[in-house]
């Protein structure tokens, strides 16, 4: 085909109609073969894999448990286990750096989850090929055409889609330097001007460094302090105005439309503002995303079990909080030293014992 293709193309010329339009459908059918080829081997590759799984599991102190399914996609595998008598999910995830070894995978490729008909002795294994954060995702454009749809930010870690649903919501993109929160922004920003129903209204108190570009499709932009606060009166104004209204028709939620809109205010350099407060109020330069740990060292500290911590913050495995949150989860290992000492008494604190490290004999 691609033969004659060519010969053609010599004697007519390649710009020629229709022989790009004959390129493209000769690429197209050339490609469908190697797709599903690729499929295929990778398919066969996870199977033969699973078909180990039995030593792997007596390996790392699973045994017993079995593959009920599997299916393969763009970024790696899942499968489905049914687990032995008296084992958990909570002893899967104990167990994910050596199942990781065991499948031969790089360290931080197994995700664990809870499966949809949530039954105790059974779970989901997500294997990741490919890390889909590694390389730039190129945006394929909006998403949405109305704020009542949620929006697609892209893979998260584990490659499920990040879909985001905004209306009547609050939300905040936090993250450390470089860690992609602009980039956040501009997606959200790429979608709002895409719907019909909205009013976007921003603050930057950059002074418009980073919604400048937008300002085009944003109905109202404060850069100042004093041009902030006036467009949060006012914002208050109209909310004010249409809590009235929906009283007045016997309704309690406002439902946007292109003739009444949702406004929708973003707001950029909250973190810089906090941490400025912050200063000013004597306490030193803090973080507003600190908070967020506060409340993970609080859970912690109080016994909360790690499952349930993760499942509070979002995170969609105890992998993240474990990674991320490691060190405000020392607390709970101090509670445990705390029972120790009940147990087999605070001697090391006994003035007579003669230790002269008696302070961090507690610890070891």
């Amino acid at each position: 085909m691609s033969g004659g293709w060519l010969t053609t193309a010599t004697v007519l010329g390649p710009g020629t109609p229709p022989m790009p339009a004959v390129a493209a459908g000769l690429t197209l059918v050339g490609a469908l073969p190697w797709w599903a080829s690729r499929r295929r081997r990778a398919k066969v590759r996870v199977e033969r894999l699973l078909d180990s799984w039995p030593e792997i599991a007596a390996a790392v102190g699973l045994a017993g448990s079995r593959v009920m399914s599997a299916t393969v996609d763009l970024w790696g595998w899942s499968a489905r286990f049914r687990l032995a008598r008296g084992q958990t999910i909570h002893d899967v995830i104990a167990k994910i750096p050596g199942i990781e070894s065991g499948l031969g995978t790089f360290r931080g490729a197994v995700r664990v989850h809870p499966t949809p008909d949530d039954l105790a002795n059974r779970c989901e294994l997500r294997v990741l090929d490919t890390d889909p954060h590694a390389d730039a995702i190129p945006w394929p454009g909006p998403s949405v055409t109305s704020i009542t749809q949620p929006i697609d930010f892209g893979p998260f870690e584990d490659a499920v889609p990040c879909r985001v649903l905004f209306l009547r919501r609050h939300a905040l993109f936090g993250g450390a330097t470089g860690a992609g929160k602009s980039g956040g922004l501009n997606v959200l920003m790429g979608n709002l001007v895409a719907c019909a129903d909205v009013v976007i209204w921003a603050i930057d108190m950059k002074k418009g460094m980073e919604l400048g570009p937008w300002a085009s499709c944003i109905d109202r932009l404060a850069t100042t302090p004093d041009d902030a606060r006036a467009l949060l009166a006012d914002a208050v104004a109209i909310l004010e105005a249409r809590a009235a209204l929906l009283a007045a028709q016997g309704l309690r939620v406002w439902e946007p439309s292109p003739e009444m809109p949702a406004l929708i205010i973003s707001r950029y350099a909250l973190n810089w503002r906090f941490g400025k407060m912050t200063q000013r109020a004597g306490i030193g330069h803090w973080h507003a995303h600190e908070g967020r740990h506060t409340a993970v060292s609080i859970m912690s500290s109080n016994g909360v079990p790690l499952q349930e911590i993760s499942d509070t913050v979002g995170h969609k495995s105890t992998h993240v909080t474990e990674t991320v949150y490691r060190h405000v989860i020392v607390p709970a290992i101090r509670g445990g030293a705390t029972v120790m000492d009940s147990v087999f008494g605070n001697e090391a604190n006994d003035p007579g014992n003669g230790s002269e490290h008696s302070g961090n004999a507690k610890l070891a």
